[in-house]
């Protein structure tokens, strides 16, 4: 019989919030936020359908202020600039082919 695991608060606030979908785009694959997060990758799978399907079914209702504008296009940016490098971690940590 296969135990089940149990979240932390933590890990379950994360997730309300969207945390591993939002890691999961960030890293371009499921595999690589499942195994950071150390869970199943079908349920990070499961989470953005549910949160795709969420998204089309609550449109936008307010404005936002200027600072959650800014805010967002730093997140945004942050996000872009992580991939960069972890695609220029990941050229430079492989040998060179000869």
């Amino acid at each position: 019989m296969v135990k089940r695991r149990v979240f932390d608060e933590a890990f379950r606030e994360m997730a309300r919030t969207g945390g591993p979908v939002e890691l999961s785009y960030a890293k371009g694959s499921i595999q690589e936020a499942a195994r950071e997060l150390d869970i199943d990758p079908g349920r990070i799978s499961k989470w953005r359908q549910r949160h795709k399907k969420n998204d089309r079914a609550m449109p936008a209702i307010t404005t936002l202020t200027d600072e959650q504008q800014q805010i967002r296009r730093l997140q945004r940016e942050l996000r872009e600039a992580q991939m960069e490098r972890d695609i220029l971690k990941s050229v430079y940590s492989t040998p060179a082919v000869e």
